[in-house]
């Protein structure tokens, strides 16, 4: 005789709520199930220590995601203060990756480098004419959401961020060494483009230069045809801020599945305290372990922002270069 197909509510019902039908022992808490979701946190795991290990510090994965990520974030923030939001400008993307790569590629971690480079400098480099700039500064991190966070809690980076005279931003990127390890280099320009009237007259053809300006001028001009092309960010999505925040994003998925073991290993207790099912027992507290121990590892393994140690985060506001 056949047996009566189960309907999905009660199949859900078996699965997780102890009774007298499935000897209170829920199949949730059964050898398959308890095998599928040990799986399921060791490929979380397995994502975020490839994420950080890898994607992060041998591609260009952070330089393409990176920029678009921390601009939307920047533009949340200024919008919780009703300020008008800030629009890429591949040029100062160009001047930031220039900023960035020099760090990495030196391995100090300052707005001026040992040489005595400044932030305004970089702009120069790149022909960009501004009236009003600022940057931002951060290496050392495993989720660009932990970047945005460090800068709104410092009170200098956090005035760059929402100064309401900025209007446009660039995000460069670089992998390099700073203090022995290898870490990621973040440069983040502000700034306000010139007038047009002021960016055209600093623009108009200099008279014939000396032979000594002619040299300059060459170098100059080599210096600018080396100058770098950023790679082109991806818009911000789900998955992108996903990728880009991979701490957040398996402790938040570890934390679920330890909440639903934590709340139906207590329901199974409670529903039969005198004698809860050994399986129940025994499974339950090893998916409690193994969900803990993920959480634990991931926040020990984390790294945090560094910011500089400058008294002032670099910021300048002038009438025009």
């Amino acid at each position: 005789m056949e047996r009566p197909r189960r309907s999905l509510l009660q199949n859900f019902h078996d699965y997780f709520f102890p009774h007298a039908g499935n000897d209170y022992n829920p199949h949730f808490f059964s050898l398959a199930s308890v095998a599928v979701i040990v799986l399921f946190v060791l490929v979380l795991e397995g994502f975020y220590f490839s994420d950080t290990g890898f994607l992060f510090k041998k591609t260009d994965f952070l330089a393409a995601v990176l920029p678009g990520v921390l601009v939307s974030l920047t533009n949340t923030d200024r919008a919780a203060l009703n300020d008008a939001s800030v629009t890429e400008n591949a040029v100062l993307d160009q001047a930031a990756t220039l900023a960035a790569e020099d760090m990495a590629s030196k391995g100090y971690f300052a707005h001026v480098s040992p040489e005595g480079t400044t932030p305004w400098d970089w702009l120069g480099k790149v022909g960009y004419r501004y009236r009003y700039a600022g940057e931002n500064l951060a290496v050392n991190f495993t989720d660009s959401s932990d970047v945005e966070k460090a800068w709104m809690a410092s009170p200098t980076h956090h005035a760059n961020i929402v100064k309401p005279q900025y209007t446009e931003v660039g995000i460069g990127v670089a992998n390099g060494l700073y203090e022995g390890q290898e870490a990621t280099f973040v440069v983040q320009f502000f700034a306000a483009p010139a007038p047009a009237s002021v960016a055209q007259a600093l623009a108009a053809p200099p008279p014939p230069p000396s032979a000594e300006a002619a040299v300059n001028t060459s170098v100059l001009a080599a210096q600018t045809a080396a100058l770098p092309t950023p790679v082109i960010p991806l818009k911000p999505t789900l998955l992108t801020r996903t990728l880009a925040s991979p701490t957040e994003s398996v402790q938040d998925a570890v934390l679920i599945i330890l909440a639903l073991v934590a709340a139906l290993f207590s329901l199974s207790i409670l529903t039969r305290v005198h004698a809860p099912h050994p399986r129940v027992l025994a499974s339950g507290a090893f998916l409690l372990i193994v969900a803990s121990g993920a959480l634990l590892l991931n926040l020990q393994s984390k790294i945090h922002v560094t910011l500089p140690t400058d008294s002032q985060s670099a910021s300048v506001i002038s009438a025009f270069q």
